[in-house]
C-alpha cells in the first residue's frame, strides 16, 4: 500500500515537472524570444526581387547611339527548381509559348549562364503569357521566371563589336577579386571592349522590390520598391560614319586579296591568298583619338543577349572561322616588315651612322660573314640617301646600317661575358633602344582590355627566350638523323642560342625576325611621324556623361616622344611622301591620288605561311589629319593588298571620287 503511494506521488511530480517545463518553454518562445521568431517569420514570408538597373548608352563623337537599352519580356529556368515535374513544366511552357520542347530544354541546357542566374529561354515573349506565369508560378511552372528585364540593344548591328564588346555573366574568379567587390553571383558583366573597359561606369545601381508571399510562393501583396539607377553614359571618339567605311573597306579589300595570284614559291605557297583575316586602324595624329577601329572577321555582339548557346560560342572558336572575337587590331602582333623602317631610318640619322646627304649602295644582294642576305628587287639600284632609300624600300641599305650598329655594340661588349650577363645589359642596344622610343615592344595604353605588347628583340630578349625554349631545341637535336643540316642547326641551338647575332640584327632592322607589332603601335609612331614626334596614348572613350547631367572629360595623354629630332623627321617624311608618287612602292596605287599622301608599303614573311600585307599612312601630306593602318594576314605584298584599303579609306575620310579596290603592283 505505502509502495503504490510512493508511486503514484513520483507519478504525479514527474506529470507536474513536464507541465512545467512545456510551459517556461511556451513562455520563452513567446515572450522572451518572441521578437526574435516574429522577424524570423516575417523574412520567411517577404521575398527581396534584385530591379536589374539598365547599363548605360555608348554613342559615338557625335551623339550617333551605337549601344543602347531595351525592355524586353523574358521568361528564363531555372531546371533544379524543377524538380519532378521538369516534363510537365517544359510541356506547359511548350504549349504557351509556341516552342517546341526540344528548343526550350536545348536553351535551358545550352545557354553559356551559370548556376546562380535562370536561362533566358524565349525573349519578347507576349504579355499574357507573361501574365499567365505569373498567376500560375507556384503551381504549374516551378522554377519559371517571367520578368521585364533591360537587354542590349545594337542599332548598327555588329558596327565597332570590337570597340563595344559584349557582356556575359561574372564568374567566381571575378567575384573574388577586388574590383568586382558587391557583385552578386549570376551578375551580367562587361566581358570585352569597352563594356569591359568601363564596366564601373557603365553598370547602374540595381534597384529593390519587396513582396509578401504564402507559404506556397503566391504573391500577396506589394511591399514597396527602390528603383534601379541607370548607368552613366560613355562617350566614344569613334565616327560611325568613319567606322563603316573601314569595316567595309577591309571587308572588300580582304575578298580582292583572295582573288591575287600567289607567285611565291616553297611550303604554303601558290594559288591565291587565302587573306583569312585582318585589321585597320584610323587615328587623330593631333591627340590619338581613335576615329576608326576594325577586326575582319568580326561579331554580332547581340548573340551575347540574353546569354550565348554553346552552338554560337563554338562557331566563334572554331579555327576554321579565324577566330572573330579577336581583336587583332590590338591583340594580335605580327613582323611588321618594311614599315618598320622609318626606326631604324631615325636611328641611323640620330646616332650619327648615316648623313641626310650620305649615299649608300643599293645591292641586289648583300655578304656578311659568309651569309647573303638579298635584296627584294634582285637588280643593282645604284647609290641613294635615306629617304629614297624609303622610297624604293631598300633592304641592303638598312642591312648595311644594322651592320654598323650591331659591330660598334659587339666592340663595346668586347670582354664582357654575355652568358654570364644577369640584369641591366653593359651596352645600348641602338635598335632596340629606338624602337622602344617609338612605342614598340610594350603596350600603348589603349583604354581597351587585352592589349599585346609585341616584341623588340635583343640580347636580354634572345636569351630568356633561349632558356625557355633550349630543353626542347636540345631534344630535337638528338633525335635528328646525325650530320644532318637539321641537327647542325638545332645543336646550334642548344648549345649557343642565347648569342645575339650580327645576322639578328639584320633581320630586325626590315622587320623581321624576332621582331612583333601589332597594328595600333604601327599607327602611333606613324601618328608621331605626322605630328613631328609626340606619342600620343590612344584613346577611344572621350567623356563620360554621368545621369546628373555632369560631363567629365576624358583628356588625351602624351606618353612621351621620339628620339629623333624634328629635322630628321622630317626629312623621313620626305621620303614617306616620295612613297606614293614617281616609282615609290605605293605609287602603283597612289601616284593618281588627288591629295598628297605619305605612307610605307611592308611585306612581312610569315613562313611556312604566305606573306602578311602592311601599309601605314597619313594624310593630306602637308597637314596630316588622318593616320589610317591596314594589315591583312597572308595577303601578299603591302602594295597589292594592304595600300588599296588604305586608299579607299584616305577616299571616304577625304571626300574624294571613290574607285575600285584594285591590287596595286607587286613589289617588296
Amino acid at each position: 500500500m505505502e509502495s503504490t503511494r510512493l508511486r503514484l506521488t513520483f507519478l504525479a511530480l514527474l506529470v507536474v515537472s513536464l507541465f512545467v517545463l512545456l510551459f517556461a518553454r511556451l513562455w520563452f518562445l513567446q515572450v522572451m524570444a518572441g521578437e526574435q521568431y516574429a522577424a524570423r517569420a516575417e523574412g520567411n514570408a517577404v521575398r527581396t526581387v534584385v530591379l536589374e538597373a539598365p547599363r548605360g548608352k555608348i554613342v559615338d563623337r557625335a551623339g550617333e547611339t551605337i549601344v543602347r537599352n531595351r525592355y524586353a519580356p523574358v521568361v528564363s529556368v531555372q531546371p533544379d527548381e524543377m524538380g519532378e515535374q521538369a516534363d510537365e513544366v517544359y510541356a506547359r511552357l511548350s504549349a504557351l509559348l509556341d516552342k517546341p520542347v526540344e528548343d526550350l530544354m536545348r536553351r535551358a541546357d545550352s545557354t553559356r549562364v551559370g548556376p546562380f542566374r535562370p536561362r533566358p529561354v524565349a525573349i519578347d515573349v507576349p504579355e499574357d503569357a507573361i501574365a499567365y506565369i505569373h498567376e500560375n508560378g507556384s503551381s504549374l511552372f516551378p522554377g519559371v521566371y517571367a520578368e521585364t528585364l533591360p537587354l542590349r540593344d545594337y542599332p548598327f548591328g555588329a558596327l565597332a563589336a570590337h570597340v563595344v564588346g559584349y557582356l556575359g555573366e561574372i564568374s567566381q574568379e571575378e567575384l573574388d577579386s577586388e574590383r568586382f567587390a558587391g557583385y552578386r553571383p549570376g551578375e551580367v558583366i562587361g566581358w570585352s571592349g569597352v563594356e569591359r573597359q568601363y564596366e564601373e561606369v557603365l553598370r547602374g545601381t540595381h534597384g529593390r522590390r519587396q513582396l509578401e508571399v504564402d507559404p506556397v510562393g503566391r504573391v500577396l501583396r506589394d511591399l514597396g520598391d527602390s528603383p534601379p539607377v541607370q548607368g552613366s553614359d560613355l562617350v566614344l571618339t569613334l565616327d560611325v560614319d568613319a567606322q563603316r567605311l573601314v569595316e567595309d573597306a577591309l571587308a572588300e579589300g580582304i575578298e580582292v586579296a583572295r582573288t591575287i595570284p600567289d607567285e611565291g614559291e616553297g611550303p604554303g605557297r601558290g594559288g591565291t591568298f587565302k587573306a583569312p583575316a585582318g585589321a585597320a586602324v584610323v587615328l587623330d595624329p593631333s591627340n590619338g583619338d581613335v576615329l576608326a577601329l576594325a577586326s575582319h572577321p568580326s561579331f554580332d555582339p547581340a548573340l551575347f543577349v540574353g546569354g550565348i548557346s554553346h552552338s554560337a560560342w563554338s562557331t566563334l572558336q572554331d579555327p576554321d572561322n579565324h577566330f572573330p572575337l579577336i581583336n587583332r587590331a590590338i591583340q594580335s602582333s605580327y613582323p611588321p616588315g618594311s614599315v618598320y623602317k622609318i626606326v631604324p631610318a631615325g636611328a641611323a640619322l640620330e646616332e650619327g651612322y648615316q648623313s641626310p646627304d650620305g649615299l649608300l649602295p643599293c645591292p641586289g644582294s648583300w655578304e656578311w660573314a659568309g651569309q647573303v642576305f638579298h635584296n627584294w628587287e634582285r637588280s643593282d639600284s645604284g647609290h641613294m640617301d635615306l629617304t629614297r632609300a624609303l622610297v624604293h624600300s631598300c633592304d641592303t641599305v638598312f642591312y648595311e646600317l644594322a651592320r654598323r650598329m650591331w659591330t660598334d655594340e659587339e666592340r663595346e661588349l668586347s670582354g664582357e661575358d654575355m652568358a654570364a650577363v644577369d640584369g641591366e645589359l653593359p651596352v645600348r642596344e641602338r635598335l632596340a633602344e629606338h624602337s622602344r622610343g617609338w612605342g614598340l615592344g610594350a603596350a600603348t595604353g589603349i583604354d581597351l582590355p587585352s592589349e599585346r605588347g609585341g616584341v623588340v628583340p635583343g640580347r636580354q630578349w634572345k636569351r630568356s627566350y633561349w632558356e625557355a625554349t633550349r630543353d626542347i631545341a636540345c631534344a630535337q637535336s638528338r633525335q635528328a638523323e646525325p650530320g644532318s643540316y637539321r641537327r647542325d642547326v638545332l645543336s646550334d641551338i642548344c648549345e649557343d642560342g642565347w648569342r645575339w647575332r650580327g645576322g639578328d640584327a639584320v633581320n630586325m632592322s626590315i622587320g623581321q625576325g624576332e621582331m612583333q607589332t601589332t597594328p595600333l603601335q604601327i599607327a602611333n609612331a606613324f601618328a608621331a611621324v605626322a605630328n613631328r614626334g609626340i606619342l600620343y596614348q590612344p584613346r577611344v572613350a572621350r567623356e563620360v556623361v554621368h545621369r546628373d547631367g555632369t560631363v567629365e572629360a576624358l583628356e588625351p595623354d602624351v606618353i612621351g616622344e621620339v628620339p629623333v629630332r624634328r629635322e630628321y623627321l622630317d626629312y623621313i617624311h620626305r621620303g614617306l611622301v616620295g612613297v606614293t608618287q614617281d616609282n615609290g612602292t605605293a605609287a602603283s596605287v597612289f601616284a593618281d591620288f588627288e591629295i598628297p599622301t605619305a605612307g610605307k608599303t611592308g611585306t612581312a614573311q610569315y613562313k611556312p605561311k604566305q606573306p602578311i600585307a602592311w601599309y601605314a599612312g597619313y594624310a593630306p601630306a602637308d597637314d596630316p589629319r588622318y593616320v589610317v593602318v591596314a594589315m591583312v594576314e597572308e595577303a601578299g605584298g603591302g602594295s597589292q593588298s594592304a595600300a588599296p584599303i588604305v586608299r579607299r579609306i584616305f577616299e571616304g575620310l577625304l571626300d574624294v571620287d571613290k574607285t575600285p579596290i584594285d591590287p596595286g603592283e607587286a613589289n617588296e
